[in-house]
């Protein structure tokens, strides 16, 4: 009995012996098969069967090809859908800067409508005053000093030293100030609110005449009114008949207060004034000529009637 199990042990390592003998030949021999086969498919002609053949063998054989197909496959639209989202996204980047320069032509077509209804506005209301003179643009403000601003209109404009300056504001034309030097192509306005201006003018409802004058701290100030005065608050002032400078009726502003004191002693009060025209927002003015009143047939404001 341990002869038969030695014999069938003897066995099982002979056979095992020739399986191993027989997978070490196939692997050696393997190679040269395919050598072989592939030496075959080069040397023959190249005909439609012949190359069929081929592709066929070389797609069996070789499972690294089989591979390569299937990611070719896979990926063969990717390249044109990479492509598109990239033109996609480049169109998309354009129809933004177009979208945006749209919108900022638009705002500044809304701007330039504004700004020329504006104009149209202001020169009808400087054609209803019947002042000649030069219309002109403020171009610059003094930083060191607020109380001056320059005009693009000058001496070959016609613009003259000491030529008093008109406003407009919210559609209300007032006095704004007066021309203190000229170049050729601008001119130096110093306000109203300055402390070195002031002007000969008149209240609409006392008739009482005063000195309005620059405080220096960007207002006015109605000077010499009797202590005595009755006056209102909210009575419009104007420029006088009796200035020097400035024609009759240029409004200046109105009374901001009836409760006004003067200095202790002094027979007069100085209420400041609520201008018409204020200096720092005005865009547009009308230089007029030194010394020049309103045209024949028209006024600006009421004139004062002579006393009786």
């Amino acid at each position: 009995m341990l002869y038969a199990a030695w014999n069938n042990m003897q066995r099982d390592k002979t056979s095992k012996k020739k399986s191993e003998n027989y997978d070490g030949a196939y692997l050696r021999w393997l190679p040269v098969f395919y050598g072989l086969l592939a030496l075959l498919v080069m040397v023959l002609p190249l005909q439609k069967p012949v190359n069929s053949a081929r592709v066929a063998l070389s797609y069996v054989f070789i499972p690294q090809l089989r591979a390569a197909n299937a990611v070719a496959g896979y990926l063969g639209g990717t390249g044109d859908a990479v492509r598109n989202l990239i033109n996609a996204a480049a169109e998309n980047s354009e129809l933004k800067d177009e979208i945006a320069r749209l919108r900022i032509d638009n705002a500044q077509t809304e701007v330039l409508r504004n700004e020329n209804e504006r104009l149209s506005n202001i020169l009808n209301i400087f054609k209803q005053t019947k002042w000649a003179g030069v219309w002109a643009k403020i171009a610059y403000r003094e930083p060191s000093r607020r109380s001056m601003v320059i005009a693009d209109k000058g001496s070959s404009d016609g613009v003259e030293l000491r030529a008093p300056v008109i406003g407009v504001d919210d559609g209300v034309v007032g006095l704004l100030g007066k021309v203190i030097e000229v170049t050729p192509n601008t001119s130096k306005i110093l306000l109203s609110t300055d402390e070195d201006f002031s002007v000969t003018a008149f209240l609409s409802q006392s008739r009482i005449e005063c000195l309005a004058a620059g405080s220096g701290r960007g207002g006015m100030a109605a000077k010499y009114i009797p202590l005595e005065a009755r006056i209102t608050e909210g009575e419009k002032v104007y420029t006088s008949v009796s200035s020097a400078l400035f024609p009759d009726g240029v409004l200046i502003g109105a009374l901001a207060s009836a409760a006004a004191r003067g200095e202790e002693g002094s027979v007069f009060i100085a209420p400041p004034l609520k201008l018409a025209v204020d200096p720092l927002s005005v865009k547009e003015v009308l230089i007029l000529a030194p010394m020049f009143g309103p045209a024949q047939g028209g006024a600006a404001a009421p004139r004062r009637e002579s006393k009786k």
